[in-house]
């Protein structure tokens, strides 16, 4: 009997699958044109790149991942864990990032961990076990064992919106505290003298805790002391909380002209319960925000805040961990940069005696 040795060629091309010669082909390039298109895009000129592109569409091209891993030994794919969805701050974040790893030729794998550290481990445990080559990690509350666990896979991560440093890691984070301070110095060079804070939950988000710190620094600076229940701290970012805060606020403390909030979603919250209770913004209460969030230019009047640049984080934090992927970046912390926009929120603060609304009232006449 006669047996047949197995067979050492590669297996036989599945019907209907789609080759790298043939996009090459039909997008008049060469094949390692296409190769670099799928793993290195921003190594490819843009008329070409569309080319490929549109034929891989065309054709319903999917690059096998597990070809890759063999050929690369990489899976090309990074994973990107956020404290929540709920913040709008956090979507041109993501998409900083997405894209910025997209032209690098990296996938995203992303999830959210709702300022759970047990919830963001299992999350990475999770990312580990699919092969990513890097972790893109949010804030500066993680568990315990996260660190050991990375480093024990050998796999590149960079922190961000953290300011906190770590052996072998990059961060990159905000200047909170100075950019609260500014907040602050906006409003008194206003001529507000009776300022009030607003503030989100300080005990798990370290950003939040240091515009406070920002903020009371400034106020001292300026020599000015919060009036007696001048200062407010929501469960949450949701504006519902802003707004029943704020009754608080107007209830304990009803002679202060301003409201410092250390995040937009708060400033909005709070324009909305000074009109509930027959108030003008900025007639009676000048308003300032923390964030610049896409919202704060389209409410009425649009909100005076400090700009924090957070697609650019996010593009940063790709931008460091392709150079840790690569072997070229060096462990540190960054900051960015921020700076003041100024819209209608923010005004001169009444005259002590004048009745609430009467100079928009004397102006309207």
């Amino acid at each position: 009997m006669t047996h047949e040795l197995p067979s050492t060629s590669p297996p036989a091309q599945a019907e209907g699958e789609v080759t790298l010669k043939q996009i090459a082909r039909l997008a008049g390039v060469s094949i390692a044109t296409v190769s670099r298109a799928i793993n290195q895009p921003g190594m490819v000129a843009a008329p070409k790149l569309k080319a490929i592109e549109e034929v891989m569409e065309k054709l319903s091209y999917i690059p096998n991942q597990a070809a890759r891993i063999l050929l690369h030994g990489r899976s090309m794919t990074v994973g990107l864990i956020v404290p929540t969805m709920a913040n709008p701050l956090f979507a041109p974040t993501i998409e900083g990032a997405e894209e910025t790893l997209r032209w690098a030729g990296y996938g995203v794998l992303m999830a959210c961990s709702n300022r759970d550290p047990d919830r963001e481990f299992e999350q990475v445990r999770t990312m580990l076990g699919r092969g990513v080559d890097g972790l893109i990690l949010t804030g500066s509350n993680h568990h315990p064992m996260l660190l050991p666990l990375v480093r024990s896979r050998s796999v590149a991560v960079v922190f961000q919106d953290c300011a906190d440093t770590y052996p072998g890691s990059t961060s990159v984070a905000m200047q909170d505290a100075a950019a609260m301070a500014l907040a602050i110095d906006t409003l008194v060079v206003a001529g507000h003298q009776h300022i009030a804070l607003l503030t989100g939950p300080t005990g798990n988000t370290p950003p939040v805790a240091d515009r406070v710190h920002g903020a009371l620094e400034a106020l001292a600076r300026h020599g000015i002391a919060l009036p007696p229940g001048g200062y407010a701290e929501t469960p949450d970012y949701d504006a519902v909380h802003a707004r029943d805060a704020v009754r608080g606020l107007l209830a304990l403390s009803p002679g202060f002209t301003a409201i410092a909030c250390t995040g937009d979603i708060l400033a909005l919250g709070a324009i909305m319960a000074i009109r509930e209770q027959g108030l003008s913004v900025p007639d009676d209460i000048s308003i300032i925000g923390c964030s610049d969030s896409v919202m704060a230019q389209y409410v009425d009047p649009p909100l005076t805040t400090i700009h924090l640049p957070f697609r650019r984080m996010g593009e940063v934090a790709a931008e460091q961990l392709v150079r840790a992927l690569a072997d070229t970046s060096t462990a540190g912390l960054s900051f960015m940069p921020f700076h003041l926009e100024t819209r209608r929120s923010v005004a001169e603060p009444p005259r002590r005696g004048t009745p609430p609304t009467s100079r928009r009232y004397q102006e309207r006449k």
